[in-house]
């Protein structure tokens, strides 16, 4: 059976299925750019048809505060054509908290069918097809920092951001104490989760005012980045309902810790874990897949560091890393490698994306990179020592937007994973981020010419 088939075949159930358990809306969603959902509330027959909803391709050239950026894809030269959502009716859950709501999320397609190449969901799919010859199933689990405030739009409009109140007054992690706080939110976080189908494993405080960390179970690639994008947005409505604001900033204030997107990966094979080995703990084919990925974070360093913001994070003196490197149980380095408690968990953390990511992508480009490690039979070398950042040896990463922007644009390695045309259009998408930066430098004053030079000159 064709998958197109296959797919209408579950959308009909859906539509057949649905009505009798109440369902009468649903909330389509559709990745952009920025790793959000954006979408639209239709009826149950328009949400689970194959033919899809149309969009206007413009949704993959808006930036995260809806700038306009103009390609060959989507201008006013052939004036911003639609695509279509297809839902994927994988997908499908009932939304929490409502009586009558389903959510699923949907393919970008071109009408005349084929994934559309610039979308992130479209990549992710890419790169799991050229991975699928291989023999091994990879499963990835994502971890997510964030920090909780009382919500004040008043404070925000007028950006004294570091006046709003946090969740908790106190700085500790692992805190039992600063739980008392967050402990209601916690729980029907988690709760809201799993009955939508998507475990969160594990919720506590960490190293700031009002900072949480979550993570999720861990998931074939597609299915991980969806329950990641899901996530965020869930996670950042709770909030919303309790009068509270989220942030996923990478560095929301200087002084405070980082926010980290942190990514665990293993391989299987015929069910089985295939990470775990003799050599510093790693099989030989996990060794050529971390090689991979320590490998290949240089040329997708836009990627795991997407925004202006994401290179203020990167401070191995806070444990965010520096370098493509590697270490086991090591949180200096980039990839840090756990062999413990059991075979079953040996895997790799992937220390470099910070909470502002893309999921869809940063799994996209940790399977290309160790896919490429495990084809070309990649040498790992040795793991850190000890500071991974003081070892020459390893490549330093990029420490703003433009150089890594460079780096991507120009790597064969990057063009070979995701496409060119999405490889061009990903890196125009952050160079507008980066121009817009720019442009807003020039265009005021900031508050640090203020206090230098108000009384000075």
């Amino acid at each position: 059976m064709s998958a197109d088939k296959e797919r209408a075949e579950k959308l009909a159930d859906l539509k057949t299925r649905l009505p009798k358990e109440g369902i009468k809306y649903i909330q389509i969603e559709v990745p952009d750019m920025d790793g959000g959902l954006r979408g639209k509330f239709v009826t149950l027959d328009k949400g689970l048809s194959p033919a899809g909803s149309a969009f206007c391709t413009i949704l993959f050239g808006l930036t995260m505060a809806d700038d306009v950026f103009e390609s060959e894809h989507s201008s006013f030269d052939n004036g911003f054509p639609d695509m279509f959502a297809i839902p994927d009716p994988d997908t499908l859950i009932t939304l929490p908290g409502t009586d009558a709501t389903a959510s699923i999320i949907c393919d970008a397609c071109y009408p005349q069918g084929g994934y559309y190449p610039l979308a992130p969901r479209s990549i992710l799919r890419k790169v799991i097809d050229d991975a699928a010859g291989l023999g091994y199933e990879t499963r990835f689990g994502v971890e997510y920092e964030a920090f909780v405030f009382e919500s004040n739009d008043a404070l925000k409009n007028e950006a004294r951001h570091s006046e709003l109140t946090p969740l908790s007054p106190s700085w500790n992690a692992y805190s039992l104490l600063r739980m008392v706080e967050t402990r209601e939110l916690a729980h029907v976080f988690m709760d809201r989760m799993h009955d939508a189908g998507m475990s969160v494993e594990a919720v506590h405080t960490e190293l700031g005012f009002g900072m949480l960390e979550f993570a999720l179970g861990h998931a074939p690639p597609l299915e991980a980045a969806d329950k990641a994008a899901r996530a965020k947005l869930m996670f950042r409505q709770l909030c919303r309902e309790r009068g509270l604001t989220a942030t996923f900033m990478a560095k929301w204030r200087e002084g405070e810790s980082g926010s980290g997107g942190h990514v665990h990966q293993s391989l299987w094979r015929d069910g089985k874990p295939a990470f775990a080995g003799n050599t510093h703990g790693l099989s030989d084919p996990a060794r050529s897949y971390v090689a991979g990925l320590v490998d290949s974070l240089v040329d997708f360093a836009p990627v795991f560091y997407p925004n202006v913001n994401s290179y203020r994070r990167m401070d191995a003196g806070s444990w965010s890393p520096e370098n493509a490197s590697w270490g086991t149980d090591n949180r200096t380095a980039a990839v840090r490698i756990i062999t413990q408690p059991s075979k079953k968990a040996v895997r790799a953390e992937h220390r470099a994306p910070g909470a502002d990511t893309n999921p869809y992508l940063v799994i996209a480009a940790m399977l290309a990179g160790g896919t490429r490690g495990l084809v070309q039979g990649l040498e790992l070398g040795e793991p850190a020592a000890a500071n991974a950042s003081t070892e020459d040896r390893f490549k330093p990463l990029p420490r703003n937007l433009p150089d890594a922007i460079a780096g991507f644009a120009a790597s064969e390695t990057t063009k070979a994973a995701f496409g060119e045309d999405a490889v061009a259009h990903y890196a125009l998408s952050r160079q507008q981020e980066w121009d817009t930066w720019v442009q807003q430098l020039a265009n005021n004053t900031t508050p640090w010419e203020l206090s230098r030079y108000f009384d000075t000159v």
